[in-house]
C-alpha cells in the first residue's frame, strides 16, 4: 500500500483518543503499522474542512498535523474523480468528502483508507483491489 488515508473521524479519533478508547486503539495500530512499514499518513484537505469547527479545540487538530500526518491538497483530477464515484452510486453532495478521501486513495496509488464510515467507503472503491477500507470499530 502507498499511503494511510484518514477519513474525518480517523482524524478525529487521533486528535481526541479519550472520546472513543476503542478506535483510539484500532487508530494507535494502523499508524504504528504504517510507521514500521514506512507508509506515509495523509489525510485530504477536505476532510481537515469538515473537522474543522472554529474553535479552540482545533488546535487538536493542528497537533495531530504537526506530528507528521500530512494534508494532501485535493485538485480538479480528484474532483473529477470523486464527483464521478459520487454519480456512480447515485450519492447526494453529503458524501462529497467520503468521494473525496476514496479519490484520495485513487490519486495516491492505492493504500488503506481508515473509516468510521466503512460501508460508504467500501463502495466507493470497490472498484479499486488496491484500496483497503478499515473501520476504526
Amino acid at each position: 500500500m502507498t499511503a494511510l488515508i484518514l477519513d474525518t473521524r480517523a482524524l478525529e479519533v487521533v486528535a481526541n483518543p479519550k472520546a472513543d478508547i476503542q478506535a483510539a486503539r484500532r487508530m494507535r495500530d494502523m499508524l504504528t503499522s504504517a510507521a514500521r512499514m514506512g507508509i506515509p499518513v495523509r489525510v485530504p484537505t477536505a476532510v481537515l474542512a469538515e473537522a474543522y469547527r472554529g474553535i479552540p479545540a482545533d488546535a487538536a487538530l493542528d497537533h495531530v498535523l504537526a506530528r507528521g500526518i500530512r494534508p494532501f491538497t485535493t485538485g480538479q483530477a480528484a474532483a473529477r474523480l470523486a464527483g464521478g464515484l459520487r454519480y456512480r452510486d447515485r450519492l447526494d453532495s453529503c458524501h462529497t468528502v467520503d468521494a473525496l478521501v476514496v479519490a484520495t486513495a485513487i490519486r495516491l496509488g492505492g493504500g488503506i483508507v481508515a473509516t468510521g464510515d466503512p460501508d460508504d467507503l467500501r463502495s466507493l472503491a470497490r472498484e479499486h483491489a488496491n484500496i483497503s477500507v478499515q473501520p476504526l470499530s
